[in-house]
């Protein structure tokens, strides 16, 4: 024989109720919150989950789920999402800081000096590529004279 169905105990204030109410009908809220929130008004007002889900159009397991959460932890936070486990950061908070600071320091001074485009590029490369055996090659950045 299948277990008496257990009724879970939903009191709430009347600010809850109004909070709730508000959530229900707002249109700038996640939908998820709406939802839940709508669930909590209707099993508040007819405490059946099967006639919550019949009367929302979704599963009887959902308004359980949402009822137990608010039960446990509450009715305003069983209105949010659990956190997920999702995956470890790669780069720690503190690397993440230097790595902020670094960017926010003046570019020129840990740039790497090249000309590449600009007027003394050309005069260097030539000189570094059309030398003679015992000129010795001069860096990027030096102008050619």
């Amino acid at each position: 024989m299948a277990p008496r169905r257990r009724v879970i105990a939903l009191a709430m204030s009347e600010q809850e109720t109004e909070t709730l109410t508000a959530l229900s009908r707002s249109r700038s809220e996640p939908a998820s919150r709406v939802s839940r929130a709508a669930m909590l008004l209707a099993y508040h007002d007819n405490p059946s989950f099967f006639a919550v889900a019949r009367r929302l159009g979704v599963h009887h397991q959902t308004v359980q789920r949402c009822i137990e959460r608010a039960e446990s932890y509450g009715r305003l936070a069983a209105l949010d999402d659990r956190p997920r486990p999702g995956k470890e950061p790669l780069i720690t908070p503190e690397a993440k800081a230097w790595l902020v600071s670094w960017r926010a320091t003046r570019p020129g001074s840990m740039a790497i000096h090249t000309n590449c485009g600009r007027r003394g590029f050309w005069p260097a490369m030539r000189a570094s590529t059309d030398r003679e055996p015992d000129i010795p090659v001069w860096p990027v950045w030096f102008k050619a004279r």
